[in-house]
């Protein structure tokens, strides 16, 4: 790919989350999740490559490479030739700078669908997303030039241009926020495939089916499903019997809708909905219970404005800033050793994924990909599109206990799902 960009370097600081990641990743870690959309048509290369080239001029905070300072990490301006390629990998695999011109993301394709793999330093789910819905509005207006309206092709493909502001130091407020005792949460033990390898289960879902049984609750989808990975993780690995230990499910929120922020770097935080199995008589609507409860508690602005506040006081901390990198990354990878024990696995959620009418029509789904860690080895990624909702997992292990557990019991509840895998798995969910 050509490289139009102009020749002026600049030099950018990592939002306040984005610190941790370049601290602890590496090929076991790898901090690198993938939002996928798939088409209704065949991705042709070169037109895949215009269109990101065309996104790219937008979006400063994915032309970088990670250069190490004496005090903290920064991003510098990026200007070799972006490549992109066709599906190899297995997904959220480590991003070697080396051999990937020193870019922190990565765009493959394979057959019908785009795939945006994004190191976490530089942006989030929601940056991400509205990066791929750029790319993919641009793919569009190149491969389908002649059937589109002038109207559609010249609609812009982004709201907000380079918008690289520090959504946590501008949100942050003066205020004395305690921390919270860190618990040590259940964990998931069992036999493990090769390290290389990743299994990912896909289940396609109505969405009107689900909001209806989730209005007929009185829940959201997000505590739904939350809610059902608890029950089948007591169910399934601790056969309904008591455990010290809460069935923590981590939860990342986006910030953005709270606080009026449209950064294109991270701007999330992270609350957790648990469950001590004291007994061995639960149902799942006690645990429905519990977990929506606990949504009401703690996602309130109030709360996110304190761990906000939180967080960036660690880095304003004087004595913090100016110790060296490599003893702060000592103290970061410690403080986050000992957070990850407190989180039994991950439900992310990014909801409704909108387009403009005319492009509608070309899309067929979008869907979320986590990386897995040695604490939380089986994830969960949920994202929905028109009447399809995709609720994606990732796992380590050989066998599917959580995804077949977690299928089976939407279709015991009336929701029809079909299923796809990247074959890891050769038996029936």
């Amino acid at each position: 790919m050509n490289n139009k960009f102009n020749n002026e370097t600049r030099w950018y600081k990592l939002d306040n989350t984005a610190n941790i990641f370049p601290v602890i990743s590496n090929k076991r870690l790898s901090s690198v999740f993938r939002i996928s959309v798939t088409l209704k048509q065949e991705i042709v290369q070169n037109i895949l490559e215009e269109a990101l080239e065309e996104t790219l001029t937008c979006f400063e905070n994915f032309r970088v490479k990670l250069k190490r300072g004496l005090f903290w990490y920064y991003f510098e301006t990026n200007k070799k030739p972006f490549l992109v390629e066709q599906e190899q990998d297995y997904p959220c695999t480590f991003i070697d700078p080396i051999i990937n011109n020193q870019f922190l993301f990565k765009v493959t394709y394979f057959k019908r669908r785009i795939n945006l793999e994004v190191f976490h330093a530089i942006t989030d789910g929601g940056g991400a997303i509205n990066f791929l819905k750029s790319l993919t509005f641009n793919y569009i207006k190149l491969a389908n030039k002649n059937e589109l309206s002038d109207e559609a092709l010249n609609t812009p493909s982004v709201e907000v241009f380079s918008d690289v502001e520090d959504s946590y130091i501008k949100n942050h407020k003066k205020v004395h926020a305690k921390s919270l005792g860190i618990k040590k949460a259940y964990r998931i033990i069992d036999k493990k495939i090769p390290l290389s390898i990743i299994s990912t289960i896909h289940g396609y879902i109505n969405t009107t089916d689900l909001l209806k049984l989730c209005r007929k609750k009185n829940v959201t989808i997000t505590q739904y499903l939350s809610s059902i990975m608890i029950w089948c993780i007591y169910k399934e690995y601790l056969n309904g019997q008591p455990n010290k230990y809460p069935i923590n499910i981590s939860i990342p929120v986006d910030l953005r809708r709270f606080f009026g922020s449209t950064t294109s770097t991270n701007f999330f935080s992270i609350f957790s909905v648990g469950f001590i199995p004291k007994n061995d008589d639960y149902t799942f609507d006690e645990i429905l219970e519990i977990t929506s409860n606990q949504f009401k508690e703690q996602l309130t602005k109030e709360n996110l404005s304190k761990k906000i506040s939180l967080n960036v006081s660690f880095e304003k901390n004087i004595f913090i800033r100016f110790i060296p990198l490599f003893i702060k990354n000592i103290i970061l990878k410690i403080i986050y050793d000992k957070s990850a024990k407190s989180s039994t696995s991950v439900l992310s959620n990014l909801g409704k994924i909108d387009v403009p009418s005319e492009f509608e029509k070309y899309i067929d789904n979008f869907s979320l990909l986590l990386d897995i860690t040695e604490s939380e080895p089986v994830k969960c990624g949920v994202c929905s599109y028109g009447s399809k909702l995709v609720c994606s997992f990732t796992s380590k292990f050989e066998t599917p206990y959580l995804e077949r557990a977690f299928f089976r019991f939407l279709q015991s509840e009336g929701i029809d799902v079909i299923i796809e895998s990247n074959g890891v798995y050769n038996e029936n969910m």
